[in-house]
């Protein structure tokens, strides 16, 4: 539920947010990872590292995104 400011009403609200959100970022990490190791003219274990590093990479840029004072009133800021 939300208000006309497209804020979250209700503690639940904000659970499925949080919720979202992860699941999001589980499958988008190692999509992103595939998708760039595929790219990526490397085989073998060079492959590996692409994707690695592409994964961590994505994982970075979600964590500073989460830092965002716009997300964080999106995510997880209620506490009640």
């Amino acid at each position: 539920m939300q208000d006309q400011s497209g804020k979250c009403c209700s503690k639940s609200c904000n659970s499925m947010m949080w919720w979202a959100t992860l699941i999001v970022a589980v499958l988008a990490v190692p999509s992103f990872g595939f998708i760039i190791a595929t790219m990526i003219p490397i085989k073998g274990i060079g492959e590996i590292a692409v994707f690695m590093v592409a994964c961590w990479f994505c994982t970075f840029l979600g964590m500073k995104l989460m830092h965002m004072p716009n997300m964080r009133q999106k995510v997880g800021s209620n506490k009640e």
